[in-house]
């Protein structure tokens, strides 16, 4: 199993509500369609918590710098070979360029970040 994390910020424009709006209403329901084409077996947002304080207290008590993403997109794929393999066939191709063209519509992708890691499970 592999995972490809994505450390989301809005765009300046938006506001939380809106980014979330769209996050949830539009892209979700892409991702949801190109499934199957992408072979994506699990797809989770988890959404920023808009508590300043609590985020303070977090990253002060670690002496680390506060960074505001409003969001964490975590994808599954069965295997690093079937998920660049599907995404390279045509019709992943096709799949990708909408998921990113509705991606500009929301997503700072200057100020985003993804990575691919295997999930240890420790608890």
């Amino acid at each position: 199993m592999i995972k490809l994390i994505c450390i989301v910020k809005r765009l300046p424009e938006l506001s939380y509500d809106e980014f979330l709006e769209h996050w949830v209403n539009n892209h979700a329901r892409l991702i949801k369609k190109h499934a199957n084409v992408l072979s994506i077996e699990k797809y989770v947002q988890s959404h920023a918590v808009r508590s300043n304080r609590a985020q303070s207290d977090i990253t002060s008590l670690r002496n680390m710098t506060d960074v505001e993403f409003d969001g964490v997109a975590e994808l599954w794929y069965p295997s690093m070979e079937s998920h660049l393999s599907r995404k390279n066939s045509p019709e992943g191709t096709l799949a990708l360029a909408e998921i990113i063209t509705d991606e500009k519509r929301f997503v700072d992708l200057s100020q985003s970040r993804m990575w691919y890691s295997n999930e240890v499970t420790v608890i």
